[in-house]
């Protein structure tokens, strides 16, 4: 990789999608997590979400929960977030979006993303934080809250963008969740890639663009998943580059058709199979 691709590089541009979030950001062991319901479009103001604690999620008994892993900035940045309100008010249900990075996301509340033009090496240490002895044991205390939550049987999807994309690949792999999309994913492997056997749904949506995710380790992922037994479909998006999805600038007709169909088509992959 030559440099650094707009989901993991703070200088390059990034657009902000108008709209307003309707999500809450609540702790749980130390994790934050913005929680999506789709009746909280419909609260009368922000001084009754501010009197929301975790107990009040479970106001019904859901069929599904969607976990939302982020790309590299986070649970605040402001597209992240309506896009899991967009996937709770179309599945009609809670959207749960941890913070995988541990208060270590590049955008967080609080600060402007921390690694300056021309260092590399500074993402890269970052990115040695987040590997998979650190964040496996996170996400797997966000599934054990959501189980607790919600009740053991409920069905619980994961949908990820880039970095997330590994995660939900990994969680498909080890049990936790049975139905995932990815978006534009990143730095996952064929190993990983193995564990996702016959009985498991994943859509992949990838960018022309992605030298994280180019076309040959593309197709080997269909390859392997082919192997496996797997439930899958691809689908790649011309005029787009990596981040499409999450950071993509909606004035470019090519970019806003591709994440609109990608966010329609997991929403679709979700009814489907996740029930």
């Amino acid at each position: 990789m030559t440099g650094l691709h707009p989901c993991c590089d703070p200088t390059a541009p990034s657009t902000i999608w108008e709209g307003m979030p309707t999500g809450r950001i609540i702790e749980i062991d130390g994790i934050e997590m913005y929680i999506s319901q789709p009746r909280m479009r419909d609260r009368e103001s922000e001084s009754e979400l501010s009197t929301l604690g975790p107990e009040s999620f479970k106001e019904h008994e859901p069929k599904r929960v969607i976990l939302f892993l982020t790309e590299g900035h986070g649970i605040y940045l402001p597209n992240a977030q309506l896009l899991a309100d967009s996937f709770a008010s179309h599945l009609d249900c809670d959207i749960i979006m941890p913070d995988q990075f541990a208060g270590q996301a590049r955008l967080d509340k609080n600060h402007r993303p921390f690694f300056p033009p021309g260092k590399e090496p500074e993402f890269e240490a970052w990115k040695q934080r987040h590997e998979p002895p650190v964040t496996d044991p996170l996400l797997a205390l966000v599934v054990r809250y959501i189980r607790d939550q919600y009740g053991q049987d409920v069905k619980i999807g994961g949908v990820g963008y880039c970095f997330g994309g590994r995660y939900v690949i990994r969680l498909m792999g080890a049990g936790f969740i049975d139905v995932g999309v990815v978006n534009h994913p990143s730095f996952f492997t064929m190993e990983e890639v193995h564990l996702v056997t016959k009985g498991k749904q994943l859509a992949i949506y990838a960018a022309e663009v992605d030298d994280i995710l180019p076309p040959e380790k593309r197709r080997q992922t269909e390859d392997v998943l082919t192997k496996t037994g797997a439930t899958w479909m691809s689908t790649v998006f011309g005029g787009t580059e990596h981040g499409f999805s999450v950071r993509g600038d909606l004035t470019v007709k090519d970019v806003r058709l591709a994440k609109e169909s990608a966010f329609k088509g997991a929403v679709s992959w979700f009814r489907n199979w996740l029930i």
